[in-house]
């Protein structure tokens, strides 16, 4: 019995914004996480904060630009659950003050997408 290449899986490198290496896997889950128009939002309100975000705060920022959500407690949970800790999975955000404030991690990889959507 032979084993195929197609089944080994590698580490492979790709060329990032101003010649910086990114590992695949880290450029896939990336992708996958801005793939959410929600998260998408949560890292531009972040960006333009500039400092550390009381999840509250970031709750009531997103409830005035996403149509049809006015409720910050529900978004609020949300957040909490569902999306900062997969943007906090992929080091695009940082959680502070024990979980009660978020800072963006500012990384080129994650700009360089969002200039694109």
């Amino acid at each position: 019995m032979t084993t195929s290449n197609a089944n080994q899986h590698k580490r492979t490198t790709v060329e990032g914004v101003g010649g910086n290496r990114y590992e695949e896997g880290r450029v896939d889950a990336v992708f996958d996480v801005l793939s959410d128009a929600r998260r998408r939002r949560v890292v531009r309100v972040l960006r333009d904060h500039g400092d550390a975000t009381p999840v509250s705060d970031l709750a009531a920022a997103l409830a005035v630009r996403e149509p049809g959500e006015h409720e910050p407690e529900r978004l609020t949970v949300s957040l909490r659950h569902v999306h900062l800790p997969k943007l906090e999975a992929t080091g695009v955000v940082e959680m502070v003050d024990d979980g009660a404030a978020v800072r963006y991690g500012d990384a080129p990889l994650v700009e360089t997408l969002l200039e694109q959507v």
